[in-house]
């Protein structure tokens, strides 16, 4: 776990230098540069199965890609995976693009890993630059390598998928929808669960419609209506959780594409999982208290609102299968923004003291995922060469 910590701690702190420091514009650059490029590294040096998706696919499409003549013959190829042989073109054209590609120019599957790592932080981190709000970059990076980076280094698609899609969401502040369509479009190119991104957008624009900005009074205090639309779509979300089973059905027999997501990510018996409640109710309890601060300073509040609720909601999406609680990143990577804001909202003398609680809180829970559960298989971290 070590090599995690200093690893997000060097890159945190170069980003924070050229972040807030005095330097010379190209100064800053060979920070960001340096502060991206070392979890990059990370993520590159390791040997297959740190991270269990490497031997899952990546390694026997990595093999193919490495056999292949031109990029057809690798898609006519056939890998074994997961007990089976499945056809390269069982995955998508996107991630294949990658494989081939990096694999062909550096002959190594740390080329693959190398690509794969700087397309998802290096998406992360524009997104962030372009988002609109004042937060700290160097702060939410943080965030994303406490919360995030180990899942990455296993859900390497799915995570592509998520880090185009939040680069995209700076489309969705400025109005521009086809280019956020395109977005979606893109990132369904390498995981097809990208297609959560339209779901994002009807989202986005419900939680932060403007043109009926009314209150609603309850006795003698006023609600807001930001607040009532995000109560009303995690109401809607446990409804759903509730008649998840009814719901797989009709929207299995539209047609076999929908019946196909059924089958991957919503076809079985929902379990309460207490634990993914649990750690999230101190962070519920600081949003609460944050509301009213955070509504009227930083852009789209109700949204990131909405999106940590649905985060929550889909949590419980675990007790189906692993793959089903996957879907609650696309939900939860706004949490980058949400707490950074959190943080940026306070007096200057707590900003301190939040920032530590966040930290702490999630550097725990990445040593209680990562470590005592095991989860995406990345710790111990081994070089390649070990």
């Amino acid at each position: 776990m070590a090599i995690y910590l200093i690893t997000f701690s060097i890159s945190t702190f170069l980003l924070m230098l050229a972040e807030t420091g005095k330097s010379k514009k190209i100064t800053k650059h060979v920070l960001v540069f340096l502060g991206l490029l070392m979890p990059i590294l990370l993520a590159s040096m390791r040997k297959i199965g740190v991270g269990t998706d490497t031997k899952v696919y990546t390694f026997m499409l990595y093999d193919a890609a490495q056999n292949a003549q031109s990029f057809f013959d690798y898609l006519g190829k056939s890998v074994y995976s997961n007990f089976q042989y499945k056809a390269v073109t069982n995955w998508e054209i996107g991630y294949n693009l990658v494989v081939y590609f990096s694999t062909k120019l550096t002959g190594s599957i740390q080329g693959v890993f190398f690509l794969t790592h700087a397309l998802i932080i290096g998406f992360i981190y524009k997104g962030l630059k372009k988002i609109e709000g004042d937060f700290s970059i160097s702060f939410s990076m943080l965030l994303f390598y406490l919360l995030f980076y180990g899942t990455s280094l296993n859900l390497m698609r799915q995570w592509m998928a998520i880090s185009i899609l939040f680069y995209g969401f700076h489309f969705l502040q400025k109005k521009d929808i086809k280019r956020y369509i395109l977005t979606v479009v893109f990132a369904t190119l390498f995981h097809n669960s990208g297609i959560i991104g339209a779901v994002i957008l009807l989202l986005y624009f419900y939680l932060e419609n403007e043109s009926k900005n009314v209150n609603i009074t309850i006795g003698e205090k006023v609600v807001d209506i930001g607040i009532r639309r995000v109560v009303f779509v995690f109401g809607m979300a446990i409804l759903l959780l509730i008649g998840l089973e009814a719901f797989a059905r009709i929207l299995g027999a539209i047609n076999n594409v929908f019946a196909r997501y059924v089958r991957l990510y919503i076809s079985g018996t929902i379990k309460i999982m207490p634990m993914q409640i649990v750690r999230r109710v101190p962070v519920l309890a600081i949003l609460f208290y944050s509301w009213k601060r955070l509504k009227w300073k930083e852009p789209a509040t109700p949204f990131l609102y909405g999106m940590f609720m649905l985060d929550l909601v889909t949590s419980q999406l675990g007790g189906i299968t692993n793959q089903s609680s996957r879907l609650g990143y696309f939900f939860s990577v706004y949490e980058l923004i949400l707490f950074s804001n959190v943080v940026r909202s306070q007096q200057k003398r707590q900003r301190l003291i939040w920032g530590i609680f966040f930290l702490v809180y999630y550097t725990f829970w990445f040593y209680y995922d990562m470590v005592l559960m095991g989860r995406a298989e990345i710790v111990p971290y081994l070089f390649y060469f070990q």
